[in-house]
Formats: C-alpha cells, structure tokens, sequence
C-alpha cells in the first residue's frame, strides 16, 4: 500500500473534532480527491491506522485517537499534503495552548473570520480563503467570541485566522492606536534585504513613539512579511479622525529622523532607498513601491485588524509580538506555531499592553484632548 495514503487518511482525521466519527464515503471522496486512491487501497490505510492504534472504528465510520493526533503532527509542514488540511492541524494544535492570550482582543466585539478549505482545482498547494464578517442570519449578526469554547467552536469550522473590530460596538473611537508598517512591492520584492529595511523604519517608529511622544508601543509580527505597532491609551484621543491624524504626526517625526540617517541608509540598501522613505498616504499603491506606508485605514468604523496571536490563514505564521531587542535579528520562521507555543510566555512580556498617557501627541496633534467630546 502506497504509505502517502495512509498519511492522507490519518491527516484527515485527524483534523476533525475529538470523537467526530467520520464515515467512509466521506474519507474516500476527500483522500481520492487528493490522490486519486481507490477505494480499497483506502479501506486498507484504516485498517492499517486501527492496528496502530492512531484510529478506531464506531460504529460506520471512523475517529482519531490522540496517538493519532499527535502521529500526525509530522506532516504539518509536508508540502505533498492538503494545505488546508495542514493549516487547520496547527490551528488544533495551537489555539487551545494560546487562547488565553488572544481572548482579550477579541472578547466583547465583533470578529471577523477566515475560513480555509481546499481549492477544487489544486488542495495540494492551494486552499480557498472565505472571509466572513457575520454570521448566516437574518438579520446580519456579528461573530463574537468571547471564550475558548467560542474559539473552538470556530475551529471545528475551519476559522483559523481572526480580525477583531478596533472598536466596541456604538463606540465612535478605536480601543487601540495601531500602524500598520506595509512595505512597497519593491521592497518586498527585495527579499532579505527588503525585510532588514522594513524591520529599521518598524524601530526608527518605536523610538520615535516611545522617546518623543512618551508612550509604551508594542511591535508584532504581522504574520506575513510586515509588521504593526500597538498603544494603548489611559484615556481615548477623541473619534476615529483624531487617531489617523496621529498616524500622519508620527509618520512625520520618523521621516525626520530618517532624513538624518539618509546616507547610512543609502549605502546600505542602495536603490532601495527612495526620498521620502515612508509614506501615510493610503491610496494610489502603485506610487509607492520604494516605500514604506504607515497605514492608518483599519482606525474607521467597522476597522478590522488581525489579533495578536492569531495565525495568518496565507502563511500559517502566526502573528506574534517581537521584543523591541529581538526585532532586528527576527526571522519569519519564528512564528511557526510550534516555537510560539514554545516560547509563550517569553513573548506575552512583549505585548502587555500598559496604557500610555497621550498628553504628549496631543500637544503635538495641537488640539486639546476633552475638546473632542465638547
């Protein structure tokens, strides 16, 4: 019997809910689909799985044991797999190790979801994204999800990437001041080079936040090839206009300090280093491929954001806090699920969220801060 059979079955089952009894017709429609195996050479992989002991037959159909789950780890990172199949294993393994850590960002307000499954014409190296921002009702109802039985529940559905609201509902400001640092398409384009780059305007921003303008900001990963900074506030600045205002101050002070370092910077990354090096504005993408954008656009009613902790569903990376001190030697590969379990308490000391007090940026937004509610 050809081994990457078994190995279909067993990533198949495995993905599914503790105790699910999955029936043949199912497991024979998905694992021929992928590999075109037949419906005997299947029958045989079960067999093969029960005597293993990785899985047992109930009744008509058939259910992992935890020996199995954790047999089946080894093929999370195997690329002649389901892709889909393999995100939605790390997802299993990963949410209920962390979910303490990503429920306050998503606790006691709208979420939205990405649910994964197989692309039809490619499962192997493709999946089909759906983005989901309510819930099937009538009327239009909010995922919420508030606890890790919440969580869960929407793993058992394939959800493994998750995009708060920035907001509580009926509250016209944003809970969390954040930048998102998106690099230009030569930039990224640019590989190592390009992401050393887009990891010195993540600090140059951090200093400026955290030395000019007296705040406590928080680095994360974004789960692909960028990264975001996170304030929290002791009091709110004002609505959602006031803190895309402060994205523009902030993005101005860090060109300054740039322009100082404009040379250094030259000879580094040579014909990557296009003046001015950031940019806060958000339209017309094209025109900024040598830049670097400090995005304010989730800060809106109804802005979304990826959680910290949450896995990204493109990448299955996950998107991780980075210690300031970390940032500059910080590799992709270290927000691969299993070291960020691994090392969980390490990184929660990274994202703490203190609230800062905004008296600073609010001389330089030069407006007074209870004027907003006035």
């Amino acid at each position: 019997m050809e081994k990457r059979v078994k190995d279909r079955v067993l990533l198949l089952l495995a993905i599914k809910p503790a105790g699910k009894i999955v029936s043949l017709d199912h497991i024979v429609e998905k694992v021929s689909r992928d590999c075109r195996a037949s419906k005997q050479e299947i029958i045989s992989a079960l067999n093969e799985l029960i005597r293993e002991g990785f899985a047992r037959k109930i009744r008509d159909g058939y259910a992992i044991t935890e020996e199995g789950r954790k047999e089946a780890w080894r093929l999370a990172y195997d690329d002649e797999m389901n892709l889909s199949y393999r995100l939605v294993l790390m997802a299993r393994f990963y949410y209920p190790q962390i979910s303490d850590l990503i429920l306050p960002f998503l606790r006691d307000r709208p979420v939205s979801v990405v649910k994964v499954f197989s692309d039809e014409s490619d499962p192997i190296h493709k999946i089909k994204p759906v983005f989901s921002r309510y819930a099937k009702f009538k009327p239009k109802k909010y995922h919420f999800i508030n606890t890790e039985h919440d969580l869960m529940r929407y793993i058992n559905m394939h959800a493994i990437d998750f995009i708060p609201y920035v907001h509580k509902i009926n509250i016209n400001y944003p809970d969390w001041l954040i930048i998102d640092l998106d690099a230009g398409e030569d930039i990224k384009n640019a590989g190592e080079l390009g992401f050393s780059l887009i990891k010195d305007v993540t600090l140059e921003t951090y200093y400026v936040m955290r030395d000019e303008l007296n705040l406590n900001p928080y680095i994360k990963f974004s789960g692909s090839r960028g990264f975001q900074i996170w304030v929290a506030f002791t009091k709110p600045l004002g609505t959602f206009d006031i803190y895309r205002s402060s994205v523009n101050v902030i993005r101005d002070l860090v060109e300054e300090h740039l322009k100082d370092k404009y040379n250094e910077l030259k000879e580094k990354y040579g014909d990557l280093i296009y003046e001015p090096i950031t940019t806060a504005t958000v339209a017309k993408k094209e025109l900024r491929k040598r830049q670097i954008l400090l995005d304010w656009s989730s800060l809106k009613p109804e802005g979304d954001v990826r959680a910290p902790w949450s896995m990204h569903h493109k990448t299955g990376l996950v998107s991780v806090p980075v210690h300031m001190r970390d940032l500059k030697d910080f590799k992709p590969e270290e927000a691969r699920v299993e070291v960020v379990v691994l090392k969980r308490n390490f990184l929660q000391e990274a994202f703490r969220m203190e609230p800062s007090d905004p008296s600073e940026l609010v001389k330089r937004l030069k407006v007074g801060l209870f004027s907003f509610f006035s």
